[in-house]
C-alpha cells in the first residue's frame, strides 16, 4: 500500500462495497521488489474476491494499462492512466515518454483496489478501442507527485474469470475531487468542514442545558459532552433560537405549495429532526433537505443510518443509486454536493420535488461567509431564481471596521485556522447585506444584528428573557452585546415588500458635533490583565498622585491585587498595606473625600453577590471594613454626594437574574439609609447605569431646628432584569434632612432644547457599563460600555457634554486622536469594555485595564494606559496637547484577606510596628549538633563552615573561566529593584555567561536561579552535574552530613541589586553566602495569613522591606539574618522568606534537603517548593465543601463555612 493512503481505505471499502454486496477483498502479493512504493506484486499475483456467500474465488489479473512516475529515491510509484490533456502538459515540461508493454511482473498491484463484478458475462477490453492499453512510462529529472484526479480502470481478460462473471477492477488512488478545484483549494474545504466540529459541541451544550426538556439530537454527532462556557452557551443559544423562530414562521404561514427548507452547508446540524418534534403538525408534507460536501454528508448518513432515534421518525427511508442525493426520505434529503455546484444541486432535487410547485426557505448559518464571495453571491441569486422563497442568513460582519478590537480579534482566529471569513470585507456591514440581498432578487429584505435580535419582542418576549436569564449565572452583558453586534440577521423574501414602519427620530451622526480627544498612551511595565476592576486616588507622603486600579478579573479569576499608576515624573513610590477586602469584581469605589475610598459590594460568581464595604484610609493607606449593605449588590451605580462625606447608590443586581429596586445613601456616621422614590413616570430599576452628581444646594442654617441639602444629578441607561436596555435618562433630585429620611425625584430629561431642537442626549446617554468622569469645569466624560440593537461606533466611543446650564447640552461625541512621543509608534485601540477610569490632578482622565472575552476566539486585553483630556478649543480640533508628563503602570500590589487579622484583633490600629527578632548566630562542632537544630525548627545562621575554597576563589574573572563566557544560561532580568513573582515583573532572558557576570558587575538587575543543564524542566537542579568545576571548590562540612544524605538538589545562584520576592519552601533548606554580603527577613509559618498568599500560591507580592516601617505588618513576626561571605543560613520548612543585596553581586550555593520521613508531594518537584499532598488534596475538598452548599444565600454560606474553619483548627489541636 502506498504511504499516506491508509487513512482511505475504510472509505475505498465502502465504495466496493457498494459495487457488490462482497464482504472482503484484498491484493495479496507473493513478495515485494526492491525500490518499490508499497507492495510489487509478481507474475501471477492474485486478486481475491469473496462474494457474499463466502466462497473465494481467485481471479487472476494481466495488467493492460499503468503508467509510473519517478518517486523520492527514484522508487517507482504507480498512478494509472493519463488523459491526453495531462500528456501534453507533460510534454511541454520535457518529459520524455517511452511506449512501454507492462509484463506481468508489473501485474495490478499498485496502489489501493477497490474490486466490482458485474453479473453480465462479456469480453474485456478497452473502453474505446476493444484493443489492450499501451503503458507509457516517463522518467522526470525531480520527484513528482503523480496526477491524482484519475479514475484508472483495469479490465481483466474473461477467461481468467469465473463463469458467467466479468470483473472490473478499479485502482483509485485519490477520491475524485469537485471538478476545477485545485489541491489547495480542496485543503482549504477540509478547512472550513472542520468548522462544524467546533460547532456542534458548542450547540450539545447548548442543547442540554437550556432545552431539558426536549429530546437531544446533537448527542448522537458529539460523542463526549462538553459544558461551554455561560457567553459561549447564550451565544449560541441566540443563533440558534433565530434561524428556529425564522423556520417556525414559514411553517405556520399557510400555503398551497409544498413546502421546502434547505439548509446551505448544514454540517451536522439537527434543525429537521428538532422540527419535526416540535411543529410536528405544521410539518405534514414538509421536506427538508440539507447540502454539503460529500465527506461531511457521508458522515452525517451514517449517523442517521445507524441511530434509531433518528431514522425511525423519517419514513420511506432509502438510499439511491446517485452520486449527489445520498439520502432521501419522504421528510428529509441529503445531498452531498460543493455548493459552487448549483446546476447539480438543482438536478437533485428535481429528483425529489418539482420545483413550480414548491415555496423554498434557505437557511445559511455561517456557511457560505466561508466561500469566495462571488461564489456566496451566486447561491443567494440562486435561491431567489427558484420561484417563490424566503432566506435566512446569519454570518459575521465588521460593524466598526476590521479594527475594532473584537473584530480584530475574531479575523485573527479564523485566519489563524486558515478558514478566513471571504464576505465580510464586501458587506462589513447591514446596510451592505441589504444592498447584497436586494440586488440579487429578494426585494423584501430586513437586516438587523443578533444583538438587535437578542433585545426584539419578534423572537423572545420579556418572559422568555428572563426564564433564560434563570438558566445558568449569566453576567457577561457587555461581550454578549460585542458579540451579537458582530452578527447580522437577513431574513428576505423574493416577494415584494410591505410598505415599512417608520423608525423614530433617529439623531444622524451629521448632526453630533465632532469631538477630537487628544488619547496619550502609556505602555512601560506589565500590569496584570484586568477588567471589571474600579479604580481610586491616593498619594504618597511627597504628595505625588498614583491611580489604584483595584481587584476585578485576571486571566482565570477574580484579582485580589491593586495596580498602581504614576506619572512618569514621579519618582518616590508609596507604601500600602498589605491587607484588604476579599477578591470580587464588579464593584465600586466612591471618593469621599477626607472620609477615605469606599468600596462596596461586588460579586464572586453572577450568583454570589457581596454586601460587605471596606472604607480606605487615605493617610494610613489601609482597608477596614465599614457598615454592610442591607442587600447584596453588584454592578450597581454610585457617586459621591458633591463635596459631601455621603455616597448614593442606585441599583444594580442582587443575583444573577434579579436587580435591586431601590436607592441607598451611605453615611460614615450612620451606615446605609434607604431612600423612598418618586418618579413619574415611574423609575424602572436598572444595574449598570450612569450616575453622576452634578451639584447641591442648602437649606436652613446651624442655628435652626432642621437643615437638608437638595442634591441634583443624572441617571441614565443600564440594563433591566430582562437583560434588555433601559430606554430611559433622568435628571433626579434627592432631598436630604435631619428631620426625616431622604426622599429622591426622578424627572425624565427631554429630547428638546430650548429652540424645540432635538438633543439627541437622553438616547446617547442609554448606555450598559460605560464610566462617567464629572471634571471641575462642569464637563462630562461619557466613555464607552454597550448600546442598544448595535456596536458603539468610534464617533460615539467618547460623548462630552456640558452641564453648568439649566439643560444638558452636547459639546461633541467621538473617538481619540492618538498622542505618542514617536511617529512611528503603532498605538493599541482600547476596547472601552471592563475598564477603570479616574480624574488625576490635572483635569485629566486616566483609563486603565479593560478587555473582554471575544466569544469563542480569544480574549481582548487593554494593553497600557491612556490618558485623555478635551483640546482647549470646543471645535475639531488638530491641537497639540502639551503633556507635562506621562502616566505609566508603577507596579503590582498583592494583598491578604484582612477577615482572620480582624478576627485576632488588628495591633496596627495602636499605631505599632513590627519588631525585628535577630537570627542567632551558632557554630556547629558535630552532626549531632546540626541534628538539634533540627530538632528546635528555628532558623539560624552557622558560623566558620568549612564550604572549601570557593570563598577564596570565586571571583568574577574565576567563575566565568571555570564555567565559560559562552555558556548559556536563563536569568531574571528586572526593570526595577523589587522582583515580583505573581506580576512577572522581570523577563526570562538567556544570556551567554561572560556577559552576565560582566552586566552584574556593572549593576545590571539581574538574578540567576540554575536549573538542571540536561532537563530543566524536569530534573532538580545539581551542582555537581550543572557545574563540575565549581563542585570541585565546594563543599559541606561534615557536620551537615545530615543534609549531603537527605539531599534534594543544590542550586547555584547569583544576583546584582535585585530583592527577591516572599516566598516559601516546602523543603528544609541551607543558604551558603560565597560572595557578597545579603540581608533576609524571615516570618514564621503562622504569620502566613498576614502576607498576602493566595490560596495554593507560595509566593506573595508584599513589599516587605517598605513594610517594616509603617504599621501594616504589625501583626507578624519577622526575623532577620545578614550574611557575610561563609555564612550558612538554615532555612526550615515553610518559613517564609524575601532577600536583599547588601552589594553589587551576590553569590550563593543554596542546598534542598528532605527532613520528613513522608508527606511530599507524589508529583514532579524541581524547585523543592511543591506543597505537601496533604494539602493540594485538602484544597480539593475545600473546593468541593464550598460547592456542597450551591445556591444557599451568601450570608447563610459564610456562617457555616466559618464554623466549619474554626472546626479545622480545634481538630488541629486537638
Amino acid at each position: 500500500m502506498i504511504p499516506g493512503q491508509a487513512e482511505r481505505q475504510k472509505s475505498t471499502q465502502q465504495i466496493a462495497n457498494r459495487m457488490l454486496p462482497i464482504d472482503e477483498f484484498a491484493f495479496k502479493p507473493p513478495r515485494k521488489a526492491p525500490g518499490w512504493w508499497g507492495p510489487a506484486p509478481s507474475p501471477g499475483g492474485a486478486i481475491e474476491l469473496s462474494r457474499a456467500v463466502g466462497s473465494k474465488v481467485p481471479i487472476f489479473a494481466n495488467l493492460v494499462s499503468c503508467i509510473f512516475t519517478e518517486g523520492p529515491g527514484g522508487r517507482a510509484r504507480a498512478s494509472g492512466a493519463q488523459s491526453e490533456r495531462a500528456e501534453r502538459a507533460a510534454a511541454k515540461k520535457n518529459a520524455n515518454p517511452i511506449s512501454y508493454t507492462p509484463t506481468p511482473y508489473h501485474q495490478a498491484g499498485f496502489g489501493r483496489l477497490a474490486a466490482a463484478i458485474e453479473s453480465s458475462p462479456g469480453i474485456a477490453s478497452s473502453e474505446d478501442t476493444g484493443k489492450p492499453f499501451q503503458a507509457i512510462y516517463r522518467h522526470r529529472p525531480q520527484p513528482v507527485n503523480p496526477p491524482a484526479r484519475h479514475r484508472h480502470i483495469i479490465h481483466l481478460p474473461p477467461g481468467d474469470l469465473p463463469l458467467g462473471y466479468t470483473a472490473k477492477v478499479m485502482v483509485s488512488k485519490e477520491k475524485k475531487p469537485p471538478k476545477g478545484r485545485s489541491v489547495k483549494e480542496r485543503a482549504q474545504d477540509d478547512l472550513v468542514m472542520s468548522t462544524n466540529s467546533s460547532s456542534i459541541v458548542s450547540k450539545r451544550s447548548v442543547e442540554r442545558i437550556y432545552y431539558p426538556d426536549e429530546p437531544h439530537f446533537f448527542r448522537f454527532f458529539v460523542k463526549k459532552f462538553q459544558r461551554r462556557s455561560p457567553l459561549i452557551n447564550r451565544g449560541y443559544h441566540l443563533r440558534l433560537h433565530v434561524i428556529d423562530v425564522a423556520v417556525r414562521n414559514f411553517l405556520k404561514r399557510p400555503s398551497a405549495k409544498t413546502k421546502v427548507i434547505i439548509n446551505l452547508g448544514a454540517g451536522f446540524d439537527v434543525l429537521p429532526w428538532q422540527c419535526l418534534t416540535r411543529y410536528a403538525d405544521d410539518c405534514k408534507d414538509v421536506i427538508f433537505v440539507d447540502v454539503d460536501f460529500p465527506d461531511l454528508m457521508t458522515k452525517k448518513r451514517n449517523v442517521v443510518n445507524e441511530t434509531a432515534e433518528l431514522n425511525s421518525i423519517l419514513t420511506n427511508l432509502r438510499h439511491p443509486d446517485d452520486p449527489v442525493l445520498m439520502l432521501q426520505s419522504d421528510q428529509y434529503v441529503q445531498i452531498g454536493c460543493d455548493l459552487r455546484e448549483l446546476d447539480r444541486i438543482r438536478l437533485a432535487m428535481e429528483k425529489v420535488v418539482s420545483i413550480n410547485d414548491c415555496e423554498f426557505m434557505f437557511v445559511a448559518e455561517v456557511s457560505i461567509t466561508y466561500m469566495e464571495t462571488q461564489a456566496a453571491d451566486s447561491v443567494i441569486q440562486w435561491a431567489s431564481s427558484l420561484g417563490q422563497a424566503e432566506f435566512c442568513l446569519l454570518e459575521q460582519i465588521l460593524p466598526d471596521g476590521p479594527d475594532h478590537p473584537f473584530a480584530e480579534t475574531m479575523l485573527r482566529h479564523f485566519d489563524k485556522l486558515k478558514t478566513s471569513l471571504k464576505s465580510v470585507a464586501s458587506y462589513p456591514d447591514l446596510g451592505a447585506q441589504k444592498t447584497r440581498f436586494i440586488c440579487r432578487g429578494w426585494p423584501d429584505t430586513h437586516v438587523e444584528t443578533l444583538w438587535s435580535a437578542w433585545s426584539s419582542e419578534k423572537y423572545l418576549t420579556s418572559q422568555d428573557r428572563q426564564k433564560l436569564n434563570e438558566v445558568e449565572p449569566f453576567d457577561e452583558w457587555e461581550e454578549f452585546a460585542i458579540f451579537g453586534g458582530h452578527y447580522c440577521v437577513v431574513t428576505a423574501r423574493t416577494s415584494q415588500p410591505a410598505a415599512e414602519t417608520p423608525r423614530g427620530n433617529v439623531m444622524s451622526l451629521e448632526n453630533i458635533p465632532s469631538l477630537h480627544v487628544a488619547l496619550q498612551f502609556g505602555d512601560r511595565g506589565k500590569p496584570c490583565h484586568r477588567r471589571f476592576g474600579a479604580s481610586m486616588a491616593l498619594e504618597n507622603s511627597t504628595g505625588d498622585q498614583f491611580i489604584a486600579d483595584a481587584f476585578g478579573l485576571g486571566n482565570t479569576s477574580r484579582l485580589k491585587s491593586l495596580d498602581l499608576y504614576r506619572s512618569d515624573r514621579t519618582v518616590r513610590s508609596v507604601n500600602l498595606a498589605s491587607t484588604g477586602p476579599p477578591s470580587r469584581m464588579c464593584h465600586s469605589i466612591v471618593d469621599l473625600g477626607i472620609h477615605g475610598n469606599l468600596l462596596v459590594g461586588g460579586r464572586g460568581s453572577p450568583s454570589s453577590p457581596l454586601k460587605d464595604c471596606w472604607l480606605f484610609d487615605k493617610a494610613r493607606k489601609s482597608w477596614s471594613q465599614v457598615h454592610d449593605l442591607p442587600t447584596p449588590l453588584y454592578r450597581h451605580a454610585a457617586t459621591r454626594l458633591a463635596s459631601s462625606g455621603l455616597a448614593l447608590v442606585v441599583g444594580g443586581k442582587t443575583g444573577s437574574a434579579s436587580v435591586f429596586g431601590g436607592c441607598l445613601i451611605y453615611d460614615p456616621e450612620k451606615g446605609w439609609i434607604e431612600c423612598e422614590i418618586k418618579s413619574e413616570p415611574k423609575y424602572t430599576p436598572a444595574s449598570g447605569a450612569i450616575l453622576v452628581c452634578t451639584g447641591s444646594t442648602s437649606t436652613g442654617s446651624l442655628s435652626e431646628d432642621s437643615t437638608s441639602v437638595i442634591y441634583q444629578g443624572i441617571l441614565a441607561g443600564g440594563l433591566l432584569e430582562d437583560g434588555t436596555m433601559a430606554t430611559q435618562s433622568f435628571s433626579w433630585e434627592l432631598k436630604h434632612s435631619d428631620a426625616s429620611g431622604p426622599t429622591i425625584t426622578f424627572t425624565p430629561i427631554t429630547n428638546s432644547d430650548e429652540n424645540g431642537q432635538d438633543t439627541g442626549i437622553p438616547s446617547l446617554l442609554r448606555r450598559y457599563g460605560s464610566s462617567a468622569v464629572l471634571d471641575q469645569q462642569g464637563h462630562l466624560f461619557v466613555i464607552g460600555g454597550i448600546v442598544e440593537d448595535k456596536v458603539i461606533p468610534h464617533e460615539l466611543e467618547i460623548l462630552l457634554l456640558d452641564i453648568t446650564g439649566p439643560q444638558l447640552r452636547l459639546l461633541g461625541a467621538g473617538t481619540a486622536d492618538y498622542v505618542s512621543d514617536s511617529a512611528t509608534d503603532t498605538i493599541p485601540r482600547p476596547l472601552l469594555i471592563g475598564m477603570s477610569t479616574s480624574q488625576i490632578a490635572d483635569g485629566r482622565v486616566l483609563i486603565t485595564a479593560g478587555g473582554a472575552t471575544c466569544f469563542s476566539m480569544g480574549t481582548y486585553w487593554n494593553k497600557g494606559s491612556y490618558t485623555l483630556k478635551y483640546p482647549r478649543t470646543h471645535q475639531a480640533s488638530t491641537e497639540t496637547l502639551e503633556y507635562r508628563n506621562t502616566w505609566i503602570f508603577h507596579e503590582t500590589v498583592e494583598l491578604a484577606d484582612s477577615s482572620v487579622s480582624q478576627l485576632n484583633g488588628k495591633l496596627d490600629s495602636l499605631g505599632l510596628k513590627p519588631s525585628l527578632v535577630t537570627i542567632p548566630r551558632v557554630r556547629l562542632d558535630s552532626p549531632k549538633a546540626f541534628t538539634e537544630v533540627l530538632k528546635a525548627g528555628k532558623p539560624v545562621v552557622i558560623e566558620q563552615a568549612n564550604l572549601g575554597c570557593c570563598v577564596q576563589k570565586w571571583t568574577p574573572a574565576h567563575l566565568v573561566n571555570q564555567i565559560g563566557a559562552d555558556r548559556k544560561v536563563t536569568v531574571h532580568e528586572a526593570t526595577t529593584a523589587k522582583m515580583d513573582f505573581n506580576t512577572k515583573n522581570f523577563s526570562y532572558v538567556t544570556k551567554g555567561f561572560g556577559a552576565f557576570v560582566q552586566e552584574l558587575e556593572n549593576g545590571g538587575k539581574m538574578y540567576l536561579r540554575a536549573l538542571s543543564e540536561e532537563q530543566p524542566a524536569d530534573r532538580p537542579a545539581n551542582l555537581g552535574e550543572d557545574f563540575p568545576p565549581l563542585a570541585e571548590e565546594f563543599q559541606l562540612p561534615a557536620e551537615l552530613s545530615f543534609v549531603t544524605e537527605n539531599i534534594h538538589s543544590s542550586v547555584l545562584r547569583m544576583s546584582g541589586p535585585v530583592n527577591m520576592w516572599l516566598h516559601y519552601d516546602v523543603m528544609a533548606n541551607i543558604y551558603c553566602q560565597i560572595v557578597g554580603s545579603k540581608r533576609l527577613i524571615l516570618f514564621p509559618p503562622t504569620d502566613v495569613t498576614e502576607l498576602s498568599f493566595g490560596p495554593g500560591a507560595s509566593s506573595s507580592s508584599i513589599n516587605v522591606f517598605g513594610e517594616l516601617e509603617t504599621t501594616s505588618l504589625a501583626n507578624t513576626h519577622p526575623h532577620e539574618a545578614v550574611l557575610n561571605p561563609g555564612d550558612v543560613l538554615f532555612l526550615p520548612p515553610l518559613w517564609l522568606h524575601t532577600a536583599a543585596p547588601q552589594s553589587n553581586l551576590g553569590v550563593a550555593v543554596n542546598v534542598f534537603f528532605r527532613n520528613l520521613e513522608g508527606g511530599y508531594s507524589s508529583g514532579r518537584d524541581v524547585y523543592g517548593n511543591r506543597d505537601l499532598a496533604a494539602y493540594e488534596k485538602g484544597r480539593q475538598d475545600v473546593a468541593r465543601v464550598v460547592n456542597a452548599f450551591g445556591k444557599v444565600p451568601h450570608d447563610m454560606k459564610e456562617f457555616y463555612v466559618k464554623r466549619l474553619a474554626d472546626e479545622l483548627l480545634t481538630k488541629l489541636h486537638d
